[in-house]
């Protein structure tokens, strides 16, 4: 009967999710092209027709055909392939710096969160003042001291997202930790770490992911601006960022180049905050009754 009961409690948790990320037709388009996305960053080069590099003068500004299906750049390069490969920068830089985000600026929150004090403080100042640039500028600034680069970038964009992570942690952390069942554990003689990673983390984690979700758009937006500006991804590996910034030159002689990267990155913004909403509704329903 346990196990009859497990069964059934992982198939309604199972089918809940499900009901979650696709019962409301957005939501289910949020889900279902964040997915796709995913995919194309982790199996897109394998299938690109070409080089994403390769250049073939000869089929300079070429319209879309049966052999290069949204045509060619100004070098002869295939849209479609550069598309492809640009997913993988774009939606990997993103999501490591957003995951790298969440797991420094979620362990910072904790600590700070829980021991209170001078480290708290310190916490708190170092995050308002990091807050207080907003995530280009701050980005710029790392990008001009550290260099151009996709290693680079998510430096950057994992230090303009820590503190972000840090005061929410930190914040769930005061509240959970003044909690009954935190106090009967202490009471027990629970040692601090295991109160922390036991009864506090488990409380914080689903809000922790939700704004990790909604905040991976911010993420691609950030990158495709670094990239734009020549500080990210560098030519003629191609980002969703540098294509727009390299098609715009040619945008009057041929929009496309610069429709499709830029279709592409309001695509994956809206995917992604869409499914962070669905994720939020599933994770962390008291945001919505509030």
């Amino acid at each position: 009967m346990a196990i009859a009961a497990v069964s059934a409690r992982r198939s309604g948790v199972i089918s809940g999710a499900f009901k979650v990320a696709f019962g409301d037709p957005l939501t289910g388009v949020g889900t279902t092209g964040c997915l796709l996305l995913v995919a194309v960053a982790l199996f897109g080069p394998t299938l690109a027709p070409y080089d994403p590099v390769a250049q073939d003068m000869l089929a300079r500004f070429a319209d879309p055909s049966a052999s290069h299906w949204l045509g060619t750049d100004e070098f002869g390069r295939d849209v479609f392939s550069r598309l492809l490969y640009a997913a993988q920068a774009s939606i990997g830089i993103s999501l490591l710096s957003v995951f790298f985000g969440l797991l420094i600026g979620g362990l910072i929150g904790l600590l700070a969160g829980y021991r209170g004090g001078v480290a708290d403080l310190i916490v708190l100042e170092a995050s308002n003042l990091l807050l207080a640039f907003p995530t280009i500028v701050l980005g710029i600034v790392i990008l001009v001291a550290l260099g151009s680069g996709v290693f680079n970038v998510v430096i950057a964009l994992t230090v303009a997202f820590v503190p972000r992570f840090a005061r929410l942690v930190r914040a769930e952390t005061l509240t959970i930790k003044e909690k009954n069942f935190v106090e009967a554990a202490r009471a027990a003689g629970a040692s601090d770490g295991r109160i922390m990673l036991r009864y506090i983390l488990p409380n914080v984690v689903g809000t922790a992911i939700v704004s990790a979700a909604l905040w991976t758009a911010t993420a691609l937006r950030a990158e495709a601006t670094l990239s734009f500006l020549g500080l990210g991804v560098q030519l003629p590996y191609p980002s969703w960022g540098n294509m727009t910034s390299e098609g715009i030159v040619y945008m009057f002689d041929n929009a496309s180049l610069v429709l499709w990267p830029s279709l592409a990155i309001v695509i994956a913004v809206v995917a992604f905050n869409l499914a962070g909403d669905a994720l939020r509704d599933y994770l962390d329903p008291r945001l919505t009754e509030r």
